[in-house]
């Protein structure tokens, strides 16, 4: 029972008011951006940990900030680009983004965004895990923040499946353009004309995506 305990798995939210981040690089973002808000993680790229973002900035055009925010949030791709806000596919490399990278037992998840009123990041994992985290952080910002491991959740530890390279693109691809959104802020059409691909083909790794999700996360719930 106890063993079972320890890999349930728990949250917790750290928040962080601006006066709080101003000795931490990433501080400097919201000089740029009114918000940045984590759509879904995608890894690590050379260790540096990796997610597709929403970003909301003044004026009809995305800000030139690739040299600026090199050390806090660097821009691999712009998915897509609007008025007034822009999807990103970026990686953090900053002190606190690192912490929970370097810990195998935690990851970061939404909701977890960035404004001028502050941080707030989600980070699960495992007991283990999250205390080890909880307290490099507490020594990387000695002001106190709010901080407090979460109950665990109903079920183990639930393990995402691997999916395909190019199956994980169209839905990550789907994700970070609203498909399950509600309402829906675009089609497969959308998404097969952003990506060169046939329709058909975004459903079909829709389908198989989403049926690789659901039963991975049936066996993991359900098993004795």
């Amino acid at each position: 029972m106890a063993e079972d305990n320890n890999r349930s798995l728990r949250c917790f939210q750290i928040k962080i008011a601006p006066e709080q981040a101003k000795h931490l690089p990433g501080h400097i973002i919201t000089d740029f951006f009114n918000k940045v808000e984590m759509i879904i993680g995608t890894g690590k790229v050379d260790s540096v940990p990796s997610c597709i973002v929403k970003v909301e900035y003044e004026g009809k055009n995305f800000p030139d900030v690739r040299d600026k925010l090199e050390n806090s949030l660097i821009i691999d791709e712009i998915l897509e680009e609007n008025e007034g806000f822009a999807y990103l596919k970026i990686r953090v490399p900053g002190p606190i983004q690192m912490i929970i990278a370097n810990d195998d037992d935690c990851w970061v998840v939404p909701p977890t965004h960035i404004s001028k009123n502050g941080m707030l990041m989600t980070v699960q994992g495992i007991s283990g895990g999250l205390k080890r985290v909880k307290d490099k952080l507490e020594l990387l910002i000695p002001e106190k923040m709010k901080m407090k491991i979460s109950n665990v959740f109903v079920g183990d530890l639930i393990a995402a499946p691997k999916l395909p390279k190019k199956r994980y693109l169209v839905i990550s691809t789907a994700i970070a353009k609203g498909y399950y959104s509600t309402p829906r802020r675009c089609t497969q059409g959308d998404i097969a004309d952003y990506l060169g691909i046939k329709q058909g083909t975004v459903a079909e790794h829709l389908q198989n995506a989403e049926s690789t999700i659901i039963n991975s996360w049936s066996e993991q719930i359900y098993q004795s």
